[in-house]
């Protein structure tokens, strides 16, 4: 027996695959568009920069997914955009001014392009590889940017790149000074500054590399010395074709790969090391009791004074003697005029006052030759 029809369970059956129709494709969207929202919108801000190069597949300068549309040189974990790969795919314009946002991204690679301008102060900001040279090298957690056009300087905020290991910007138009912008870079592993217009004396922070095993500075307009550099536990160094003096420290004469040609170094056996070198264990070192018994005191300085007071006092006195010893010429002829006239008592009172005077002196003088 055929069931009888019920038009309202079949109407509520309609509904339902209709709305689900409605659905779908919403539903479908929102799980492919799982790009964090910064991610997008620099990846824009980039597209934009770059002039909308047709190189770069998928790309849009406006919203798009670039881990769920796979867009040119992209690679994404979960939502986040960790890698960019741009390298060799004759870009020009400039990179943009939000890269900043792409906090996830550790692998920064525009290598081998025709970008221009300077390189833009914020970085992807935990970038561990940046590369702008040779797009055939293999890097990991890094920065690529050699091989461009770009000019200005090296942007301080590579100071903040705790975890930068590997930082090539060779083979641009580079210009001035290097700042102190190496003290937080100890994972820093390869460096690669060559073939551009830097110059100044290399900074001491250099120094903080202490995980740095490559360098290539040649060709540049670097002066100076590189002591800076003579700690560092390096294994291919190039310095060659720029303006350094001095000398080359011996501890780098050793490393397998050295370059140092083209520069101005001095000749002969090298100077000692200024006090507070290595070389100098003493320089700057607290005084230890030792060094303290082995100075003057005050106590002895002052007995010292004490000593050439007492002596000076001393030849005064002798002199002050001897010229004592010989009686004055008026006492002389005193005597002699009292040879001459007879003996007269005379009175207390009527001494004169001249006499007195010169008895007073003369007890006076043998009371200082007493002292004496």
């Amino acid at each position: 027996m055929v069931p009888p029809f019920n038009f309202r369970r079949t109407s509520l059956w309609i509904v339902i695959v209709v709305i689900l129709q409605a659905l779908t494709p919403t539903t479908i969207t929102l799980v492919h568009s799982k790009t964090d929202e910064p991610d997008v919108s620099a990846l824009n801000v980039m597209y934009g920069s770059l002039s909308s190069p047709s190189q770069l597949d998928g790309w849009k300068s406006s919203g798009g997914d670039p881990c769920g549309e796979s867009w040119e040189g992209i690679k994404c974990s979960g939502s986040s955009v960790t890698e960019i790969d741009l390298s060799g795919l004759r870009l020009s314009g400039s990179m943009g001014y939000q890269l900043s946002s792409l906090t996830s991204v550790t692998y920064f690679d525009l290598s081998n392009n025709k970008l221009k301008n300077d390189i833009p102060y914020q970085l992807p900001p935990n970038a561990a590889h940046i590369n702008e040279i040779s797009a055939q090298q293999m890097v990991f957690l890094c920065r690529d940017l050699s091989k461009n056009s770009f000019t200005g300087g090296v942007p301080y905020s590579l100071s903040q790149m705790k975890d930068l290991e590997y930082l090539n910007i060779g083979h641009n138009q580079l210009k001035g000074q290097l700042s102190e912008m190496f003290v937080q870079l100890s994972k820093l592993k390869e460096l690669d500054l060559s073939f551009n217009m830097l110059s100044g004396n290399l900074p001491q922070s250099f120094r903080n590399l202490t995980s740095l095993t490559k360098l290539h500075l040649q060709n540049n307009q670097f002066s100076g010395s590189i002591n800076p550099l003579a700690d560092l536990s390096l294994n291919d160094l190039n310095v060659a074709n720029n303006e350094f003096t001095g000398w080359i420290p011996d501890e780098l004469k050793d490393i397998n790969n050295i370059e140092t040609g083209g520069n101005s170094w001095s000749s002969g056996p090298a100077p000692p090391p200024p006090p507070g070198q290595k070389s100098n264990p003493h320089a700057h070192k607290p005084l230890s009791k030792g060094d303290e018994k082995s100075g003057l005191s005050g106590a002895a300085i002052a007995g010292i004074v004490f000593g050439v007071l007492l002596a000076l006092v001393l030849v005064i006195a002798l002199f002050t003697r001897r010229r004592s010893s010989t009686p004055p010429s008026h006492f002389i002829d005193e005597d002699r005029v009292s040879q001459r006239r007879p003996f007269t008592p005379l009175a207390s009172q009527e001494l004169s006052n001249d006499s007195r005077s010169e008895l007073k002196d003369f007890r006076e003088l043998k009371m200082m030759s007493l002292f004496a």
